[in-house]
């Protein structure tokens, strides 16, 4: 039930960006709507269709109408480079915009559509060539979307595979360059990863090397949960998992045991009956030690995944002085006491110390329970261009600042209206950056006091 709430909260979430023209744009009102985000707003709502039947696919016709309408005569959509606030990297030409919005096309029901296939033409026609790895997977998901085989395709895919990195049973590609997000790192490494599995999945193609693509994407996960600390990274990660799992093991006849120093701990049978249910087997806590050692023992034919997981919690050992970081945040209150219906100002400063982190920054700010933010204190730093934009949520305060120069500060100020007594804090701070996730600081929060 929870998680159908979270559905519909963000489809509800995704219709605000609908423009009247149809297409989808960054933020709520603006038109007319961006290419790359109404192809985009078409596999999400298209995914999201398919388990979720309160989707009106009016709204998904009404994007394809709006991309039909801006494709070029030749079939192609234009290279844009000013995506959210010059972040995205589709200025590689026309080519990785096209295959981006077909691969939308073609797996969102418009394969049929002469705009689809005036589109799949231009890339049949441009691909033979090109070097860029990222472009050659998103032109091979375009077409893998298709069901076309041969051609085009096949040279794409052998491309690719050759280009492959295999360290014993894993498997991974490295991007040289920046990504759709203009990414790069791990998180850049992870995206192109994830892309050349599902190229091959959505073309039937290489599924042998699908498992050692699943292992290094299971081995990269980063300590929050997620890849690269990076959105689209993380997206695309989770799609080669789910698309992956989709994927027939094969005729399976086998016996699984766990062992804990050889001492067993569960044992199961699977057939083609039960292949696909998942079985857990928790070790208990008091049975771990520093060298315990965990054994599967498989038996038998067929190719099941699985995972192992651990927990663990460490103690805080104090305070430790903190290097200098990429990013750093700082929050202050003018006063910390204050009376019913008197407001507090709040200064929030951020400051970038490290050329390599550039791009849109991201600032999540505490609210303390029972006091409200004056929204005419954001809405004129909107105006005055100092924020991209900003949201509410719960006990939140979301601000969209654009780039930062290395070496300056960006100061946001905005009142909070006090409701009732209380004597609260006032929540963790956070800022990093939009596109590269790891770069990020925290504030402590203080403590406040109503009368």
């Amino acid at each position: 039930m929870k998680a159908m709430q979270y559905i519909n909260v963000g489809y509800q979430r995704i219709l605000t960006f609908e423009c009247q023209s149809g297409g989808f744009n960054w933020w709520e009102g603006d038109n007319p709507g961006n290419a790359i985000l109404s192809a985009l707003a078409i596999m999400m709502l298209r995914d999201t269709a398919e388990v979720y039947n309160a989707v009106d696919t009016k709204v998904i016709d009404r994007a394809f109408n709006y991309l039909k309408k801006i494709q070029g005569g030749d079939g192609a959509w234009q290279q844009d480079t000013h995506l959210h606030a010059g972040n995205e990297n589709l200025g590689q030409g026309s080519l990785r915009s096209t295959c981006y919005i077909t691969w939308a096309l073609n797996a969102g029901g418009y394969a049929k559509t002469s705009a689809a296939k005036k589109a799949t033409r231009y890339i049949e026609q441009h691909l033979d060539g090109e070097k860029d790895l990222y472009t050659l997977g998103m032109c091979a998901n375009a077409l893998g979307a298709l069901g076309k085989k041969g051609g085009a395709l096949t040279g794409a895919l052998k491309t690719i595979k050759a280009k492959a990195i295999v360290e014993g049973d894993q498997m991974h590609w490295e991007q040289n360059g920046k990504t759709l997000v203009n990414s790069g790192g791990i998180a850049g490494t992870v995206e192109v990863t994830a892309l050349m599995a599902l190229a091959f999945i959505n073309s039937g193609q290489n599924l042998g090397s699908i498992p050692k693509v699943v292992n290094w994407l299971a081995a990269s996960k980063d300590p929050n949960g997620t890849w690269g600390y990076n959105t689209q990274a993380t997206v695309l990660a989770l799609k080669t998992f789910i698309a992956a799992a989709t994927l027939d093991t094969g005729d399976t006849k086998a016996s699984v045991k766990v062992l804990l120093d050889g001492e067993e701990l569960g044992k199961r049978k699977f057939d083609n009956f039960n292949k696909d249910v998942l079985w857990q087997v928790e070790v208990p806590a008091a049975n771990l030690g520093p060298n315990n050692k965990l054994v599967l023992d498989y038996e038998g034919r067929g190719n099941l995944g699985y995972q192992v997981v651990s927990t663990h919690f460490v103690p805080w050992d104090g305070e430790e002085e903190k290097p200098r970081e990429p990013l750093t945040i700082n929050v202050s209150y003018d006063r910390t006491k204050i009376k019913v219906n008197e407001t507090v100002k709040v200064t929030a400063t951020f400051t970038k110390n490290d050329a390599e982190a550039t791009g849109m920054i991201l600032a999540t700010l505490g609210i303390p329970p029972g006091f409200d933010a004056m929204t005419e204190d954001l809405e004129g730093h909107k105006r005055e261009k100092t924020i991209r934009t900003y949201e509410m949520t719960g006990r939140q305060l979301i601000l969209y600042l654009d780039d930062i120069p290395v070496g300056k500060s960006a100061s946001v100020d905005y009142r909070l209206k006090a409701r009732y007594p209380v004597k609260a804090q006032t929540g963790e701070s956070e800022v990093r950056m939009y596109y590269q996730g790891d770069i990020r600081s925290t504030e402590q929060p203080l403590t406040v006091e109503v009368q």
